[in-house]
């Protein structure tokens, strides 16, 4: 699901502190040059160019931010995309995703990179002991840029949003890793020998997350969807290292993971194992209804939507047996009714039987109402808070049909 709302290749791990002052600022840019050597160093990438690079004020991140948005969605984008989430249970009815998504960003924003300017951007409130991970981070994204072209590569995901969560997952688990390399050394010590470096590196930004008031109060699928690319997608890149040695920092590039599973589960990945794409009805749900979106869920948005509304277990025991889901969000222009589609394969029948089962579980905690009018092998159909639904399942495919009118 489309969750990458503006491609700010972002550090969140900054804290309020003091400023940093002019003489500070000459002296940790002084520093730039050996970092970038040692960055280029750990991936075997030559620098092809210099990157240029600025302190900016909260007040400037905010603005960039509110920017950036407003240039990388198209008009009604955003809507559909916080309808389509809100329609799943992920986000709250009455949610405001783009101001909690600008004040989230603007919270946690440590440091970014632009692609577009080709220039890293350093906050002038990050403590000191932040300062050169946080560089080091950007200086690993601009390297890759130089190579690959960041902003093409995210693109080529297309309409796949859970192609575009692995792309991400590639983007900052390699800065990541890279970062965590960049400290280990500092200590004389390595990821390339020491792989539990990964792990640590990873429990200290979730303890640190907790720091953040607008993270903590976010919904689970926000939270879990910004730290992903950073956390799972390092361990990814780990995992790709301790097969492919140095070649691994290209090869994730030229050959990206497909999806989010591929990500979570990197002997997918190697194995190359596709994704498939259960049918959705192809009609619309009545006379006046266009599409509004369209896309493809992936094993992290199930693991979520499990995780809130039954629990971690289910999920991480239901999670990878995922295969491949679809959806649509059908609108009335009119009369503003929307109808979402969504189909999801599972490895085998047991497994969808399973979801079947904890699909009523589901749709009770994200409507304040639920009636099941009929119930038959295969079939649910009654009405929740937005309208009437249709749940069916055959073989290994669960589809649902929900918002159509009364």
């Amino acid at each position: 699901m489309k969750t990458r709302l503006v491609l700010l290749l972002i550090l969140l791990v900054s804290t309020a502190r003091p400023q940093i002052t002019p003489q500070q600022e000459k002296e940790l840019f002084s520093r730039i040059d050996e970092m970038f050597s040692q960055v280029s160093e750990i991936l075997g990438m030559k620098i092809l160019r210099p990157v240029p690079r600025a302190v900016i004020t909260r007040d400037k991140i905010r603005d960039y931010i509110e920017r950036r948005m407003g240039e990388a969605l198209k008009p009604g984008e955003l809507r559909a995309q916080e309808l389509v989430l809100k329609k799943f249970g992920f986000l709250p009815s009455d949610y405001d995703l783009k101001s909690q998504m600008v004040d989230l960003l603007t919270e946690q924003a440590a440091a970014f990179y632009d692609f577009k300017q080709k220039k890293l951007y350093l906050s002038s409130w990050i403590p000191p002991g932040m300062q050169d991970m946080a560089l080091v981070h950007e200086l690993a994204h601009a390297l890759a840029d130089q190579h690959f072209n960041l902003e093409k590569f995210i693109e080529k995901s297309g309409d796949d949003d859970d192609a575009a969560t692995a792309r991400g997952a590639v983007v900052e688990g390699q800065a990541s890793w890279v970062m965590t390399e960049y400290l280990a050394r500092q200590i004389g010590q390595s990821l390339r020998t020491s792989p539990q470096l990964a792990h640590s590196a990873i429990a200290a930004s979730a303890q640190a997350a907790k720091e953040f008031p607008v993270f903590g109060a976010a919904p689970l699928y926000l939270r879990e969807t910004l730290l992903f690319p950073y956390t799972q997608g390092m361990l990814f890149q780990q995992a790709v290292y301790e097969k492919q040695g140095r070649a691994a920092f290209a090869e994730v590039f030229r050959r990206a993971p497909a999806t989010s599973q591929q990500v979570i589960h990197a002997e997918k990945y190697f194995s190359r194992a596709p994704a498939s794409k259960p049918g959705l009805p192809a009609a619309p749900p009545g006379p006046g209804f266009k599409k509004l979106m369209a896309g493809t869920i992936g094993q992290l948005d199930l693991q979520i939507l499990i995780e809130q509304s039954v629990g971690e277990k289910e999920a991480r025991e239901l999670g990878p047996r995922w295969k491949g889901g679809r959806y649509a969000l059908w609108e009335n222009p009119k009369t503003r009714r929307s109808v979402l589609y969504y189909s999801v394969e599972w490895e085998s029948e047991a497994d969808a039987s399973r979801y079947w089962d904890l699909y009523q579980k589901i749709c009770a905690q994200k409507w304040k109402q639920l009636r099941v009018a009929v119930e038959q092998p295969g079939e649910r159909t009654g009405a929740g808070d937005d309208g009437r639904f249709t749940w069916t399942l055959k073989g290994t495919t669960f589809t649902a049909i929900e918002g159509r009118e009364e």
